[in-house]
């Protein structure tokens, strides 16, 4: 695709961004606890903007001390002495010709009726000195946050807000009044040379009576576009799980999410308007040539590959390291137990600025690779970047491995980019050389005699030792997602994990009856990790029954037998499905390891439970450890 509108230049206010690609707000949560900016902060933010941003937008940053105190390791605009460390932010962000934002939010603790007067003022003075020290700091813009449930949108609610003073939301006037008072407030302490962006919900999608629906927040837009100079439209509140999903998609939901919101808010307004929701550039593109948003926001596509947008511009799209929508970035409790942010894709992510540049090698080393998975190709890409001399040796007749397979299921699309990505890349690496259709074996790795050896032979599937697992009603949950093998009506699915829930919902989809086995409650399995958590919300809704502390005994032509404290039960079924997991290809391990001093084992052979993030992590290590 040609790159067209999406680098045309947008006068945003008194401000022209250089293209319509902004950096959507995010929290990485790598300031200090007090919300001081950090080297790393700076150097993350960097990356962005050297990536080729118009904007650059700062997340989430608390404008009260008490909303910093609960929400840390994210800039503190409540702290004066904050402006220190943000003029480096807005430096690093010029140097490379893009637009400095910064998210000014507060997230709601109390309902508007439960606020005094003084306290709505105070609410407003807060913004306002916030926004001024983001102009002392040299910031272009200010984004102030007036969706997703937060207090600023609270005001507009008529189901939240119960004041009955001028605050209420008895007439239009008055549910305006608190978003119009602050956007006053901000806009006399920053004056006419800065840019204000609104950000909301396009609609909250509660329903009636709980939530704000489009027609009523277009009608807010209209209100007070006049004060503002571009406006950002999401969905969704964050207060209501049913709703998250639209405000940081998973990999399930199709792209861009929300852009029929902004497309009716850029019909009803005169101002230019922003899109968000699971972007890449070809949608951008595609977006903005079609007229629907002004502006296009993403955040995880600079995540997995802060150059995206330069490679867009060269012609290079193909290179553009795609973002899998895992969610690993957001965290699995960032406002409890905060942790810097890690992405899946790319391991320099959140770890800048130790990997900004990756050093060439002081000697260059022949290193063999065996297995060339999502893990041996990472350490072979990255070794090759280095100036070593990377042989991945892979026994099968294509690269890929078990990421080939993480991506099958039709639902997993974006593995499934980011597998093709991996494998493309690899092979049109000159400095890597690839053996396919070829066994190692000690006495080839005796032969070849390299410097380092990487063991990256992945793991098999977990086959249970009971009576009827080999009957022809049964198979494994990835030959499903492959379409390897074909199932009956009824089918009993044996393994809540990720993996299997994944399949459920394939199969549920496509009008099988489903049942889902596991030993473990369901409960605790929804509880470990987020995305478990999402699948099996979304296989329920497709119709899938999930049955825990259920052992698997045996498997009949036309049932699953199982046992439940002590209790047998057969449930009928056409086809039997086994997700239980995979186990390191530990015999091949252990002939390999020991013949070369420099070793690494990396991937699902490194007896873990492993997953895309820990091979990618693991390879990177090894390449960047030899």
């Amino acid at each position: 695709m040609e790159f067209t509108k999406a680098f045309e230049p947008i006068k945003i206010g008194p401000l022209t961004a250089k293209n319509r690609i902004e950096v959507s707000p995010a929290e990485p949560f790598l300031c200090t606890k007090e919300g001081l900016v950090t080297d790393e902060f700076v150097a993350f933010t960097a990356a962005m903007a050297k990536g080729g941003a118009g904007i650059v937008t700062v997340g989430d940053s608390p404008v009260t001390q008490a909303y910093a105190d609960e929400n840390h390791y994210v800039v503190n605009l409540a702290d004066p002495f904050v402006v220190h460390g943000l003029f480096k932010v807005a430096d690093a962000i010029h140097r490379y010709g893009a637009l400095a934002s910064i998210e000014l939010n507060l997230r709601a603790e109390f309902l508007p009726a439960d606020l005094s007067r003084d306290e709505v003022k105070g609410i407003i003075n807060a913004f306002a000195d916030s926004a001024e020290r983001c102009k002392k700091a040299g910031f272009d813009m200010v984004m102030l946050h007036g969706g997703h449930g937060h207090t600023v949108s609270q005001f507009y609610s008529t189901f939240f807000n119960k004041r009955t003073d001028e605050y209420g939301a008895d007439c239009m006037e008055n549910r305006c009044r608190f978003a119009c008072e602050l956007i006053d407030a901000v806009r006399e302490r920053i004056g006419s040379g800065m840019a204000i962006e609104w950000r909301m919900s396009g609609d909250e999608l509660l329903g009636k009576p709980e939530g704000v629906g489009v027609d009523e927040a277009i009608e807010f837009a209209k209100y007070i576009q006049d004060k503002i100079d571009i406006i950002h439209i999401s969905a969704g509140n964050m207060y209501d799980v049913r709703t998250i999903n639209y405000i940081i998609q998973p990999t399930y939901m199709p792209r861009p999410t929300n852009l029929y919101l902004a497309e009716q808010f850029k019909r009803a307004l005169h101002i230019p308007v922003t899109s968000v929701g699971s972007f890449n550039m070809e949608l951008a593109e595609e977006a903005l040539r079609a007229g629907k948003a002004d502006v296009i926001a993403m955040i995880r596509p600079f995540i997995a590959d802060p150059e995206h947008v330069n490679k867009a511009k060269s012609g290079r799209a193909d290179e553009i390291r795609p973002c899998i929508r895992c969610n690993v970035c957001t965290g699995d409790d960032p406002h409890g137990c905060p942790k810097p942010l890690r992405c899946t894709v790319n391991p320099v992510s959140g770890r800048n600025p130790l990997f900004d540049k990756i050093e060439k090698a002081e000697k260059p080393k022949r290193v063999i690779i065996v297995g060339g998975g999502c893990a041996g190709m990472e350490a072979a890409r990255r070794l090759s970047e280095r100036g070593h001399k990377p042989v991945i040796i892979e026994k099968s007749a294509a690269l890929g491995g078990s990421l080939i397979d993480a991506g099958a299921n039709k639902i997993k699309g974006d593995v499934r980019a980011y597998a093709e990505w991996s494998v493309r890349m690899t092979q049109r690496d000159t400095n890597i050389e690839v053996r396919l259709n070829t066994e190692v074996t000690p006495e080839l790795i005796k032969a070849e005699a390299p410097d380092a050896l990487i063991i990256a032979v992945g793991s098999e599937q977990i086959i249970p030792r009971v009576e009827g697992v080999e009957n022809k009603n049964v198979c494994l949950a990835v030959d499903v997602d492959k379409g390897a093998v074909s199932v009956g009506k009824r089918v009993v699915l044996v393994g809540a994990g990720l993996t299997g829930s994944e399949t459920a919902i394939l199969l549920a989809r496509e009008g099988h009856e489903v049942t889902v086995i596991d030993m473990q409650p369901i409960e605790k399995l929804e509880r470990e990790t987020k995305p478990v958590g999402l699948a099996h919300r979304l296989a329920i809704e497709a119709g899938v029954v999930f049955e825990g502390e259920m052992k698997l005994v045996s498997i009949t032509k036309s049932a699953v037998i199982a046992e439940r404290n002590g209790a047998k039960t057969a449930l009928a079924c056409d086809s039997v499905v086994l997700s239980l997991g995979v186990r390191p290809r530990q015999q091949t391990i252990d002939a390999l390891s020991g013949l070369v001093a420099e070793t690494y084992i990396v991937g699902d052979c490194n007896n873990r439970a492993g997953n895309i993030t820990s091979a990618v992590r693991e390879g990177f290590y090894a390449a960047m450890n030899i």
